[in-house]
């Protein structure tokens, strides 16, 4: 079908171009055309057909704009469509471990941190897994510009500490030592504490802790007494998931972790022979 318009139709879709709107709904479509819920349905299908919509998930809809021509190609962030699932949201976990360059493992789904229970969703050849993340911690993002979309991302620091609380959304817990050992200088100390003292968790600072401590990181003394502040006394934790590496192994004692994963697995062949790793001195870039 032709990427014509109707009257009705015109007047949905200049309004969605004019004030910016990615995203429609059919109650939209029924408010702005003043019209039953049944009609919404009908234009919607026609939008559809003829290339002004594109179906995310039944009811859900994103805007093609005039702009991608007759060919009415549509957009290809997978963010910008993630972004429209839920709100509040922010990416985190994995996905922002990879937009921030903290891993170079470009994982298969996105990561979407929202304050709600859902099952994962696959759209266009996604899958989107939804993270439930309590209200209390519901912080640490900001609005990034990605492939030319602003979509809300974690920072670098959460998005760590997020891959250290729930490694199955970031690779596993031997790539969260390796992000560990590599990234862990690039991040800003102050911000890293800030973020680690508003989450208040033992066992988030006991495992960044023994990772850093097991990767040679020089740690500012900042970020190294907040580390000790937030570790309860006999609070003892296994490293990796109890299912995947049982329970068993030594124990570290600074930070009371059990290693129950072979550091073979957590550090990378010849890691051990690289220098200490350090904080730089300046302070870390504003986000």
């Amino acid at each position: 079908m032709d990427r014509t318009l109707s009257r009705n139709e015109a007047k949905v879709v200049l309004d969605l171009e004019w004030r910016g709107q990615r995203t429609v709904t059919l109650e939209d479509l029924r408010s702005a055309l003043g019209a039953s819920a049944e009609y919404a349905r009908y234009v919607a299908h026609r939008l559809v057909r003829k290339g002004w919509l594109e179906r995310l998930r039944p009811g859900l809809f994103q805007l093609i704009p005039a702009d991608r021509g007759l060919d009415a190609v549509g957009d290809t962030n997978p963010l910008l469509a993630g972004g429209m699932l839920v709100n509040p949201y922010f990416f985190s976990f994995g996905t922002a471990c990879t937009l921030h360059g903290l891993t170079e493992q470009v994982l298969a789904e996105v990561y979407v941190a929202c304050r709600v229970h859902r099952r994962p969703e696959d759209i266009r050849g996604v899958r989107y897994v939804f993270v439930h993340v309590r209200k209390e911690r519901f912080f640490g993002f900001a609005e990034t510009s990605v492939l030319g979309e602003k979509v809300q991302v974690a920072t670098p620091e959460r998005a760590l500490l997020d891959a250290l609380d729930r490694p199955r959304y970031a690779g596993g817990i031997a790539e969260v030592s390796r992000m560990v050992g590599r990234s862990l200088p690039k991040l800003a100390p102050e911000r890293l504490v800030e973020t680690l003292q508003r989450w208040g968790e033992s066992a988030l600072a006991q495992r960044l802790g023994y990772l850093a401590e097991l990767h040679g990181a020089q740690l500012p003394r900042g970020l190294s007494e907040a580390l000790d502040r937030l570790v309860r006394p006999g609070s003892k934790i296994v490293l990796g998931s109890r299912r995947r590496w049982g329970t068993s192994g030594p124990l570290a004692h600074r930070w009371n972790v059990v290693e129950n994963v072979p550091r073979d697995v957590l550090v990378e062949r010849g890691a051990e022979r690289r220098r200490p790793v350090r904080f730089p001195r300046e302070p870390g870039r504003d986000r």
